[in-house]
């Protein structure tokens, strides 16, 4: 009997430490040199600014693609693999976790992979030069490398838990500084109640000032700031309290890619860390450099917490009143 009983605390100590060293590994996925090493690609000179339609952009795309394909999160059958054209020239880039009893329910979480190019593309995109002397490129590092490093970082993350009742779709959008031209199209391919609620991210790599929580957008159109909130507060009340995320008091809910979701009803909001009154908004600084890691890890890792009632069936945020908007 003493021998079971050693057996059994051995077998119980291996599960423990089994369970930890799963958590670790899921955890590295939001870690800050891994976030850092995605932004880095995506924001680095080479990509010339990801102006939608450029070479710069494709690249950016097929990088996407391809991490989306090395997470495991699949195609959506009708689309050229990841690729779901808008027009002959790009495309929004597109996974899918298929829900294992409600498939016809989704969960999008998305962002943008376009930006502004470079000083010869647009200037009517631009807020303000800034840079480094000699610069040309309009990186975009926190707009918004910093959202499609999330969503890959989510991607990787559910497809490690697998068993998520919900469909899962991760998207990239392009067009989104040209008037959200991918959302728009991405949100007319679908039956706006199919759709439970979209997790859009943008700019979440700077805080709006030291000290401060990321925040969500146009949060009085659905209770979905309170039901991320409510998580988060089950997860770990010390951490999270009562509002880890907060309301976003200063517009931008229309001017993201989350926006003509909600125009079709759908619980659609954007989760972010700055706004475009940021002093590298559209700015030739707004380069890796300026960028906090540590803060973009922990609101990558709460969206992850906050989302996990979304996809497993759980929460089923309001709809909103299009009409209203």
């Amino acid at each position: 009997m003493a021998s079971f009983r050693v057996l059994r605390f051995a077998f119980i100590t291996f599960l423990s430490v089994n369970v930890r060293a799963q958590q670790n590994a899921v955890e590295n996925f939001f870690h800050p040199d891994t976030l850092r090493s995605l932004v880095a690609v995506l924001a680095a000179d080479s990509m010339q600014g990801r102006f939608t339609g450029s070479t710069g952009c494709a690249k950016a795309a097929r990088f996407i693609a391809g991490e989306f394909e090395k997470a495991g999160v699949l195609p959506v059958a009708g689309n050229d693999r990841y690729f779901m054209p808008v027009t002959k020239k790009w495309a929004n880039v597109v996974a899918a976790l298929k829900g294992t009893t409600k498939p016809q329910e989704f969960v999008i979480i998305s962002a943008h992979y376009g930006h502004i190019g470079t000083i010869y593309t647009d200037a009517d995109l631009v807020a303000n030069r800034g840079g480094r002397k000699g610069d040309k490129v309009y990186n975009g590092a926190n707009d918004d490398a910093s959202g499609i490093a999330a969503v890959i970082s989510l991607a990787k993350y559910f497809a490690s838990i697998g068993n998520n009742p919900r469909t899962i779709l991760f998207v990239a959008f392009a067009g989104e500084e040209l008037g959200m031209l991918g959302s728009k199209d991405f949100a007319g391919r679908f039956k706006p109640d199919s759709i439970v609620a979209v997790i859009n991210i943008e700019m979440i790599g700077r805080e709006d000032k030291k000290g401060s929580h990321p925040y969500i957008t146009g949060a009085d159109y659905s209770n979905l700031l309170s039901i991320l909130n409510d998580r988060l507060r089950q997860f770990d009340p010390i951490k999270y309290g009562d509002q880890f995320f907060e309301p976003y008091e200063f517009g931008l809910f229309d001017r993201s890619d989350n926006y003509p979701f909600a125009l079709r009803g759908i619980p659609a909001h954007s989760v972010l860390a700055t706004g475009d009154n940021d002093q590298y908004y559209h700015s030739l600084s707004d380069e890796i450099s300026t960028l906090n890691f540590e803060f973009m890890s922990e609101v990558v890792r709460a969206v992850a917490l906050s989302c996990r009632g979304l996809v497993n069936g759980e929460d089923t945020p309001k709809r909103i009143k299009a009409k209203n908007l």
